[in-house]
């Protein structure tokens, strides 16, 4: 296979895995690297499923599935190894492996005990094509709480065999799993590897191929992204005048841009406002230059450089300029045209205005965001930040009775939380080896919990809703029409079975609202009533 400085990379992980499982003690293994690696390790991952690629004598195992109750993990556990082989049956044939693993049974109990028979039982099937077993364990999200770690205690319980890895993993900036390591020492390890991606990513650029100054160019970039992450600004704009020559001479004005808006970045990393700004406008007059010239890249480059000489002003605490700039920015977005980001500038114009106490004039930049999301579909609108948007009217119509609304969500979390904390510990009471009848009670316990503690929250937020005066139910309004039929303010607060309203276990909460047609066609501006001379003040 052809060498490369990423396959180099993904072979330093292959050296450190190998290295890590010849130890026959440790049963779990927690891979730690820097966070910018993970993609590197995916790709390790997913080698190790091809013959071609496969550089270990073992079988990867990824499982992404959320964690929420321990029982509800470990039967999606098995049923996802089931699933996959018999998906890949015609591929294990092929590499003239023997079929015939039963699979999961009903004398694999729904528990972390159960997952390690299960998949005990598929690396001794499969014995003599696999030297271990590793089963990734990688949830996508997992409910607050310790949950998933407790379910790691109770699998290491159960003496996973010596074919049998459990895996994890974390990151340098994040150690999460650091409490498991020192938890289970004996039979724990910690896996490292000397991966810079950085230094990867410069490789890349310099065995990419060719001649001439694009590979150069290439080089200089590498250069500069690792300045970016480890650098002074100083080093950074002495490495970006040699790629700006270079773009210069050559007539590469996107690309002058893009030099630019990397030096506006490492000014802004530093604290240096005004370097950053002249910078973000340097980059705007080469993408100016590169639009003059018909480049298709260059018109988003403009828009970038808007947003992020705005950013700089809002951070430097001149919200005026900063909402001036923005405004430019949705312009620009709007040329291209490009509605997400032309909506973005006009909110962020309002927020700006807001944070500068011009509260008239933030209502009006905020309700034309709105105004500029009426002619996308629902699906587009929910890819926006059109909610944010309405969340910023609603603050700054009636503050009180907003953060009464954002309130719920925090206690409709801790109510969830404990719910779920308890079917936990009623199936833990039940043992290794709960039956299905079991457990089936305890989750539909769970379920009729949880339905009644969403209705309750929208309940509550929907009074809160009705109370407010008109322009702030309008909008409300308009979160209902453009967004969600039971769209009540953010959080967002979904439905715990992801259930649709027709089979809600209560019907909606939401009661009529006004028509915001007026306001959205920017009629009835000039009617809006004010807050009331205490803001905020929630009626009873």
């Amino acid at each position: 296979m052809h060498d490369t400085p990423m396959l180099r990379g993904i072979q330093r992980l292959s050296d450190a895995w190998l290295a890590a499982a010849a130890d026959p003690s440790r049963r779990l293994l927690v891979w730690r690297l820097p966070a910018n690696a993970s993609r590197l390790l995916a790709a390790f991952f997913e080698m190790q499923r091809h013959d071609q690629g496969r550089d270990t004598p073992d079988y990867f195992l990824r499982v992404d599935t959320p964690y929420e109750l321990g029982f509800r993990y470990s039967r999606q556990i098995k049923q996802t190894l089931l699933e996959r082989y018999l998906g890949s049956q015609d591929e294990l044939r092929g590499q003239g492996i023997t079929l015939g693993w039963r699979g999961p049974h009903a004398e694999h109990p729904d528990s972390a005990a159960g997952v390690v028979q299960v998949l005990d039982s598929f690396a001794e099937h499969h014995g003599n094509h696999l030297r271990l077993l590793a089963a990734v364990l990688e949830p996508e999200r997992m409910v607050p709480g310790d949950g998933f770690e407790r379910w790691v205690d109770a699998a290491l319980a159960a003496a996973p065999g010596d074919r049998l890895r459990l895996v994890l993993v974390d990151t340098e900036e994040d150690p999460r799993w650091q409490p498991l390591l020192e938890r289970h020492a004996s039979v724990a390890a910690r896996i490292d590897a000397p991966v810079d991606m950085f230094a990867i990513a410069r490789d890349t650029a310099s065995q990419s191929g060719g001649t001439g100054p694009e590979v150069l160019y290439r080089q200089l970039l590498a250069d500069l992204m690792l300045l970016l992450e480890r650098g002074s600004p100083q080093q950074v704009v002495a490495r970006a005048e040699r790629a700006l020559g270079l773009a210069q001479r050559h007539g590469w004005q996107e690309q002058a841009s893009v030099v630019q808006m990397m030096v506006a970045g490492a000014w802004l990393k530093a604290g240096d406002h005004g370097q950053a700004i002249t910078a973000y406008r340097q980059a705007r007059s080469a993408a100016d230059a590169a639009r003059s010239a018909g480049n298709a890249a260059a018109p988003d480059l403009v828009m970038q450089s808007w947003f992020g000489e705005a950013g700089c002003w809002l951070t430097a605490k001149s919200p005026e300029r900063a909402a001036q700039t923005y405004l430019q920015a949705s312009t620009s977005a709007a040329t291209i045209p490009h509605p997400m980001f032309q909506l973005e500038g006009q909110r962020m114009a309002g927020y700006c205005l807001l944070q500068h106490g011009k509260r008239e004039e933030a209502r009006t930049q905020l309700l034309e965001a709105i105004r500029i999301a009426k002619p996308l579909s629902m699906q587009d609108r929910k890819a926006t930040t059109l909610p944010q948007a309405l969340w910023d009217l609603l603050q700054l119509q009636d503050l009180r009775r907003a953060e009464k609304i954002q309130l719920t969500a925090p206690a409709y979390l801790e109510q969830t939380t404990a719910l779920h904390a308890q079917a936990e510990e009623a199936a833990a009471k039940l043992g290794p080896t709960p039956t299905r009848v079991q457990l089936d009670v305890i989750d539909a316990q769970l379920h009729a919990g949880l339905e009644q503690a969403f209705h309750r929250t929208q309940q509550e937020r929907e009074r809160l809703v009705q109370g407010g005066d008109e322009f702030f139910r309008k909008i409300v309004a308009v979160g209902r029409e453009f967004l969600d039929p039971h769209w009540n303010g953010l959080p967002t607060i979904e439905h715990p079975l992801d259930h649709e309203i027709p089979v809600w276990s209560e019907p909606p909460a939401m009661q009529p609202l006004p028509d915001p047609g007026p306001l959205l066609a920017g009629t009835d501006l000039a009617h809006v009533a004010p807050p009331a001379a205490t803001p905020g003040v929630v009626a009873a």
